[in-house]
């Protein structure tokens, strides 16, 4: 199997666009990011519905950010609570909880995936 060329889409919970340091529920936003074997290459900074803010954490603002999400292979975030973890794992997204440099946990992202081809 040769993934040498493959490149996952990660979304990175931040708000100064320098390190991972939000909490999933609170984000407004995600910098989504185009990770392989070459240097990631960020795509947009994308808007969604804060779960856990003056907005009410309803199904509907839960689904919501998952198809806003959809085409990311994986999530960083500080923090991210068990029942949503579950729903986005059951849609195939990976959720990992660091607190980091964005640049950092996205090398090691990026080392994993080419690694293991994102299994």
């Amino acid at each position: 199997m040769n993934n040498t060329n493959k490149t996952y889409r990660i979304a990175a919970a931040s708000t100064d666009g320098k390190t991972i340091n939000e909490h999933f529920g609170k984000a407004s936003s995600f910098l989504i990011y185009d990770i392989g074997k070459e240097a990631p290459v960020f795509i947009e900074k994308r808007n969604v519905t804060p779960l856990n803010c003056e907005s009410e954490h309803t199904e509907e603002n839960l689904a919501s950010n998952v198809e806003a999400l959809k085409d990311c292979t994986a999530i960083v975030t500080v923090k991210i609570g068990g029942p949503v973890r579950r729903i986005f794992e059951i849609n195939g997204i990976s959720i990992f909880e660091k607190t980091d440099t964005i640049d950092n946990a996205l090398s090691k992202l990026a080392a994993y995936y080419t690694k293991t081809g994102g299994n």
